[in-house]
């Protein structure tokens, strides 16, 4: 075993979490047996499926295959790491993150009419 194959390997448990290996081969569209084998260090995914983890771990297919090849985690910048965490939340931690963002937005989105109004407002007076 080589050190790119057991990264491999427990990049798929980390990315696999709590799922069983059949419901997390379901989302990948592959057999059970493909993620048994590259969770026991037997059998390597084709780029296709590579792309794929690589997309469920917030990566390009070039930040996995660094990561796989020289261990080199590549930099998250702030929107990957709050992505990435509300990827692995459950159902109802996701169900109330989508709630405040969209109580943000709407917030958000009445303060900008809002200042848009009284802009408009203020320069009606001076013109």
């Amino acid at each position: 075993m080589d050190l790119k194959t057991e990264r491999l390997a427990k990049l798929v448990v980390e990315l696999r979490g709590s799922k069983s290996q059949r419901q997390f081969a379901r989302e990948l569209g592959v057999s059970q047996s493909s993620v048994r084998f590259w969770e026991s260090y037997l059998a390597w995914p084709e780029t296709e499926n590579l792309e794929k983890l690589a997309a469920l771990k917030g990566w390009t297919l070039s930040h996995l295959q660094a990561y796989l090849v020289k261990g080199e985690l590549p930099e998250e910048e702030p929107l990957q790491q709050v992505l990435k965490t509300v990827r692995s939340l459950p159902l109802e931690a996701v169900a109330q993150v989508a709630t405040v963002a969209v109580e943000t937005l709407a917030t958000r989105s009445l303060a900008a009419q809002t200042s848009k109004s009284i802009y408009k407002v203020a320069g009606n007076k001076v013109g």
